[in-house]
């Protein structure tokens, strides 16, 4: 049985990681919202409400939701009710979007894929709230952190690989190769990296989820130096991973302390 002093030390842990978690996603809703400001942002939003036929009103009152559920989940409890509001808006867009436009589905850089860890993030954040960091909250945690990398190796690295991801390998000034080659094996790494990261165990799995945390970090920065309206366009695909690395840092440490 652990020490009392042990027990409160473990609950706290909880807590913190559990709002790490809250914050992570509270930052996506958030800065959905604030960016409404930049006119590239409105640009690609307006498209698709065009094709809606819907007015561009109607985005800014959406993003004033965005921004009033960013503070409620940045400060209040998580709750079910309130993962199931998040859920039900995230699959919305996400239906939506990719009814508009399928190969959003296989974006190179996640715009759409990229909400499932975030919704695992939350339900992970729900269930850790209630029960602690039990075994089932942590493969939650882990297997919502492991689908970008399958569903972003899979879909537009190997099977729909998209103009805009070659020319920005073709002029990154990196790859040696050929473009759609150096694709097909990025992807293949990435798919890899997703099947590891469930299968692996101690040091190795820890030493894993610490090259995807670098990735994560430098990707984002290596493909923004080609594009850098990516970082204000309107489906965040390279601010949500900021959720997906506050997920595998708290799998790290959790598999860390547990080896």
């Amino acid at each position: 049985m652990l020490a009392p002093h042990r027990t409160q030390e473990l609950v706290a842990t909880d807590r913190r990681e559990v709002r790490a978690l809250l914050l992570s996603v509270a930052f996506v809703w958030i800065a959905t919202a604030l960016l409404i400001a930049h006119p590239y942002y409105r640009q690609v939003g307006g498209g698709y409400l065009d094709r809606l036929g819907l007015p561009h009103w109607l985005m800014w009152a959406t993003c004033a939701a965005e921004l009033l559920l960013g503070l409620v989940v940045a400060f209040a409890r998580p709750t079910l009710p309130l993962l199931v509001v998040q859920a039900a808006m995230v699959a919305g867009f996400t239906a939506i979007l990719a009814f508009l436009d399928p190969l959003l589905l296989a974006h190179p850089f996640g715009a759409l894929t990229k909400n499932l860890p975030l919704l695992g993030a939350l339900a992970t954040a729900t269930l850790a709230a209630r029960e602690g960091f039990s075994p089932r909250a942590l493969w939650l945690l882990r297997t919502s952190m492991a689908l970008p990398w399958l569903t972003e190796g899979l879909l537009p690295k190997v099977l729909f690989q998209q103009e805009l991801e070659l020319e920005l390998v073709r002029h990154s000034g990196l790859v040696p190769i050929d473009a759609s080659a150096f694709l097909y094996l990025l992807g293949a790494a990435q798919i890899a990296s997703a099947a590891a990261a469930l299968l692996l165990r101690g040091a190795p799995l820890v030493l894993l989820l610490c090259a995807q945390v670098a990735a994560l970090l430098l990707l984002p920065i290596v493909v923004s130096q080609q594009d850098p309206l990516l970082w204000v366009h309107p489906f965040l695909p390279l601010l949500k991973n900021v959720p997906i690395l506050i997920g595998t840092v708290v799998v790290a440490r959790r598999c860390s302390t547990s080896s």
